[in-house]
Order: C-alpha cells, then sequence, then structure tokens
C-alpha cells in the first residue's frame, strides 16, 4: 500500500519502538542479548506533494526504556536482573535526558513504498547525524531499522567483570507502525513483532558463509512481515458471511501458520547458532545422554532426522512424555508438537543450504552442529524449567 501525502501520528497505541543489544567480550556467553521496549515515544510522519516538504519528528522518554527479554546467557533473565539493567540505563547511560531525531531530509520513492530519512539523533545531550530507511507494507504498516554506535554519542557501553562481559557498541533501534490514513490510530489486535537483529557472530560461522546467512535471514524478515500482513486482512473478515467465508479464511489460515512458524523457527535457529559446536555439556548434555543413550546416538538420529525431512527437524522436550524427542516437521507451517518445547532447531529446507552446499544437505548438518552454541540453549533449559531428573 504506497504511503499517501498526510499527516502520521505515532505512539505506543499503534506501534513499537525496540531496541537491541548484543554482547562481547571474553565472558560473553555469561550475558544476555537484550530487547528493550520504548514506552513513552510519539513520532510525526509527515509527507507531503512536494518531496521537500516531506518531515519527520521523534520523542522519546529516556525513563520508559523496559527490558521486554533477554536471550542467551548461562541463567534466565528474571525480573529482578531486568530492574537493575533499566536502573543502570537510567542513572549511568541514558541518564534522564531527551530522545530526539529531526529529519534534514525526507525522501519517498516513486511507487510509495521506501521512504529514507536523514536528520539527527539527540541523546545525552548530542546530536549526531543518522540516516534510515523505512518500507511501506502492503498492510499498511511501516517498518525499519537502524544501526547506532553509543559511542558516536559519548556513551561507554555498559561492562563488567571487569570488562571481560561487554555491551557491544552497536545497538540496532527498530521501529513497526501502523501509517495508511485507515489504520493510523488503530490499537493493535496483536503486538506487532520487530525482526530481530542479525548477531555478528552468525556472519563469521564455521563451513557457512555470511552470504548464506545473510539470504536466510531475509526469508525471516520476509515471515515477520507477512505475519502482519495476514493478521490486518484476518481483522476484516467476517466469520458469519458463509460461504465465502470458507475460501477466504483457508489461505489466511494456513499463511499464517506458515508465517509465525518461520518466525519462531528461525528466531531459535539463529539465537542458537555462533557457538563453538563440539559435544554439548551442562543440563542439556545430561538430557541428551538420559534419553538417547549418548551423544553420539542423539547426533545421528537428529542429522537422520534431517536428512529424512524437507523442511525443519527439532530436538524437542515433550512435557506429556517427559522426555526428549527429534521431531520431524515437513514444511515450516505444519507438523507442530503440541505441548513440546524445542531446544535444537534444525532447518533443512534447501534455502539453508543450497548456496553453500548445493544438494549435500549432509555437510550442511555437520556445519550446523559445528556451530551450536550450547550455553545458549542451557539457557533455554532453565527458562523453562525443563525437569532434569
Amino acid at each position: 500500500m504506497p504511503i499517501q501525502p498526510g499527516t502520521y501520528e505515532f505512539g505506543p497505541e499503534n506501534g513499537v519502538l525496540s531496541v537491541r543489544t548484543s554482547r562481547t567480550g571474553a565472558a560473553a556467553k555469561a550475558g544476555h542479548d537484550l530487547l528493550i521496549h520504548v514506552t513513552a515515544w510519539q513520532a510525526t510522519l509527515e509527507v507531503g506533494e512536494d518531496p521537500t516538504q516531506s518531515r519527520i519528528v521523534l520523542d522519546a522518554d529516556a525513563g520508559s526504556l523496559r527490558v521486554r527479554e533477554g536471550t542467551g546467557g548461562m541463567q534466565a533473565l528474571g525480573d529482578d536482573d531486568k530492574a537493575s539493567i533499566k536502573e543502570t540505563i537510567d542513572t549511568e547511560i541514558l541518564l534522564g535526558q531527551a530522545i530526539e531525531f529531526r529529519s534534514t531530509s525526507v525522501r519517498t520513492s516513486a511507487d510509495g513504498t521506501r521512504i529514507s530519512a536523514q536528520g539527527e539523533l539527540t541523546l545525552v545531550g548530542t546530536a549526531r547525524p543518522v540516516s534510515f530507511a523505512l518500507a511501506v507494507g502492503g498492510d499498511g504498516t511501516l517498518s525499519g531499522s537502524a544501526v547506532l554506535k553509543q559511542s558516536d554519542w559519548g556513551i561507554t557501553p555498559y561492562s563488567t567483570l571487569f570488562g571481560a562481559l561487554k555491551v557491544g557498541d552497536e545497538v540496532e533501534v527498530g521501529i513497526e507502525a501502523g501509517t495508511a490514513p485507515e489504520v493510523a490510530g488503530w490499537t493493535f489486535a496483536y503486538d506487532p513483532v520487530v525482526p530481530r537483529a542479525l548477531k555478528p557472530s552468525l556472519l563469521r560461522l564455521h563451513g557457512i558463509s555470511h552470504v548464506a546467512v545473510a539470504a536466510h535471514y531475509e526469508l525471516y524478515e520476509a515471515s515477520v512481515r507477512e505475519r502482519a500482513e495476514i493478521l490486518r486482512t484476518l481483522a476484516a473478515v467476517d466469520p458469519t458471511a458463509a460461504p465465502e467465508v470458507g475460501a477466504t479464511l483457508r489461505p489466511l489460515k494456513v499463511g499464517l501458520a506458515s508465517a509465525i512458524a518461520g518466525i519462531k523457527n528461525h528466531e531459535a535457529y539463529f539465537e542458537h547458532l555462533g557457538g563453538d559446536g563440539g559435544d554439548p555439556d551442562g543440563a542439556i548434555a545430561g538430557l541428551i545422554t538420559r534419553d538417547f543413550g549418548s551423544v553420539a546416538a542423539w547426533r545421528s538420529d537428529l542429522k537422520a532426522t534431517g536428512l529424512a525431512g524437507r523442511g525443519w527437524a527439532w530436538t524437542a522436550y515433550d512435557w506429556d512424555e517427559g522426555r526428549l524427542f527429534n521431531y520431524l516437521g515437513d514444511d515450516t507451517g505444519s507438523s507442530p508438537i503440541w505441548n513440546a518445547t524445542p531446544l535444537v532447531a534444525l532447518d533443512v529446507c534447501e534455502h539453508a543450504y543450497l548456496l553453500d552446499f548445493q544438494t549435500d544437505r549432509g555437510a550442511y548438518i555437520d556445519a550446523f552442529f559445528a556451530n551450536l552454541d550450547w550455553a545458549v540453549v542451557n539457557g533455554w533449559v532453565s527458562a523453562y524449567e525443563i525437569p532434569l531428573g
């Protein structure tokens, strides 16, 4: 849906403004990658008939940042941890000072589906130039992100453990909001999803190229956009309008299952890659040995499951069975296993391996094993409180 000239207002009532951080340092595995939501903000987009008259203004309350989730780490991020992080942000990083963006140049593509902006972002009293691109979705959503370096604004990234664990200098700021006239001011019936940032470590995998990872990540982003578009379309469907409703709902519901599964599966896949591979350790090693007899038996069975499938293979804890199983899914949107928690998510769709391995899926699966981050998997075991006995 091309954006039309007009004034569009955004805020928490019709959008999400988020910040994602990464971790670095010798003790990086002990820390968490954070998803932070800005809960008090307001933005105005003015699109003029004359492109030179367009502008973007954004103001955010520096004290409104809330930690939504933390991924990775040796143990799950608790409420006390989140509160401590917020206190650090308030008292040591942003200091409660105003956050402002004022555009100096805004351009809209000829087809009205892309917006590029340049301007100044003010943080902790310092204004620095930034530029970013926004996409206008066919469902009337505006989405985009920009990577910022904290040090450019004189902010020293937080560190602990005598510098062995640090927050990465680069943070990703993302936005997704309703933009079209008929949805501006509309309250989301479902929380909008912003694509998780691609971890830098995923561009340095052993045997899997950064080109393949980047192409794979674009498919994940497409699933995020597809979810929003389908949910918006479903909101306008009258479920009592027979017989047309059946023909209308089926492709939407099938597409929604595929999009949401594509998001969740890929987020697990990307999150637990970037490690040193090898044999598992910690709690997951005990679970695997208990339920498969040995790590070698588990690895052999998961690889065979991946070779037999056409979409995904998962090692999941089945809460009804009380044990791990290696499950197979022939495509992204099918074969959900109810009341089971995936702990290892192996994508065996062609897009995952074709660029690097052509038809040698087995070699790709070996490379997948060589890049698993077992600290992330153990973090999930802890967070989901999976029984170890």
